[in-house]
């Protein structure tokens, strides 16, 4: 059975949004550790903190197979 052009559509849309996401994790994961650095300076609450500190955590892990560029090394 070959699939729909409608099907199609759909299955780049969500490629290109899960790949949207990886990008936006990626490099929240980049710039995030400034504000937490600014925030210790200050002497900010710990909780607001970790609570940055859990947030990079968790953009490391969604942006990590991130890439600017296709892999076409195979």
């Amino acid at each position: 059975m070959v699939p729909s052009v409608s099907t199609h559509h759909a299955r780049s849309a969500a490629a290109h949004t899960g790949s949207a996401v990886r990008a936006t994790a990626f490099w929240s994961a980049v710039c995030l550790p400034i504000p937490v650095i600014g925030l210790l300076a200050i002497g900010a609450p710990l909780p607001w903190i970790a609570l940055l500190l859990f947030c990079n955590a968790a953009a490391l892990v969604v942006g990590h197979d991130y890439r600017t560029r296709p892999n076409h090394e195979g």
